[in-house]
């Protein structure tokens, strides 16, 4: 083979090289440790939920480095966005959440308080879940915490919608009791005139994100933590 062809060929073949090399990079094929992360969609309840909070919350997660698309979800309708992957993770929940959600969640180090479980009785002799006789015992549909308490009670009535209906339920005597968590009972009215609510369990608050985002845990406890101190917590 001449030698003027076999230079050809190598020079040929270097170019190709070349421009293979220099179109990959610039079409951003290869990894970047400079590619942006993602924005995580972070359920916010109610509570946390205006212009104020929502601009602090940013703020304070955008000072630890990560961006966050705080939505404003009720706790039921957080667990079914967070199992279905239309959320990333939430700013509170309660430890059972993992049971809850049933997809792999984890939550970060910064504990954002406790939480009571409450029995909600008439006022009288009950005073704590040994005492029920044969009273009908209302409990949320889906809730997990209240299975333990329950698990030895023959008759308890598990009942959809929530707290609101558990409410609506108890004053119209159909049931006698119902277990609610602290937040739920606040948010459905609180305790009715006549009953006296029982602390029966407690759980511990944390933040929450999908496992596959595991890697921003540090930054997002991070910024929680800011959160909660522009807050006075």
């Amino acid at each position: 083979m001449p030698a003027n062809f076999k230079n050809s060929v190598v020079r040929y073949c270097l170019f190709i090289a070349v421009f293979s090399q220099a179109f990959v990079l610039s079409s951003g094929v290869l990894p970047s440790a400079d590619a942006a992360a993602p924005c995580l969609r972070i359920a916010l309840p109610e509570i946390h939920i205006d212009d104020q909070k929502i601009k602090l919350y940013q703020q304070a997660m955008e000072g630890a480095g990560l961006c966050v698309q705080p939505q404003a979800l009720p706790q039921i309708r957080a667990v079914l966005d967070l199992r279905e992957g239309k959320i990333d993770g939430v700013l509170v929940a309660r430890d059972d959440l993992p049971d809850l959600v049933g997809v792999p969640v984890l939550h970060g180090d910064v504990l954002l308080g406790t939480l009571n479980g409450y029995l909600v009785v008439r006022d009288g002799p009950v005073k704590g879940m040994n005492d029920l006789k044969n009273e009908v015992l209302g409990v949320p549909l889906g809730a997990t915490w209240p299975e333990k308490l329950i698990r030895a009670y023959g008759n308890v009535l598990k009942v959809p919608r929530g707290a609101n209906m558990l409410q609506e339920m108890l004053l119209e005597g159909r049931i006698d009791a119902m277990l609610l968590d602290e937040y739920s009972l606040n948010q459905s009215g609180g305790v009715p005139e006549g009953y006296q609510a029982i602390v029966v369990d407690q759980f511990e608050l944390y933040s929450w994100l999908r496992a596959e985002f595991a890697d921003f845990l540090p930054k997002f406890d991070a910024g929680t933590a800011v959160y909660l101190d522009k807050l006075g917590y």
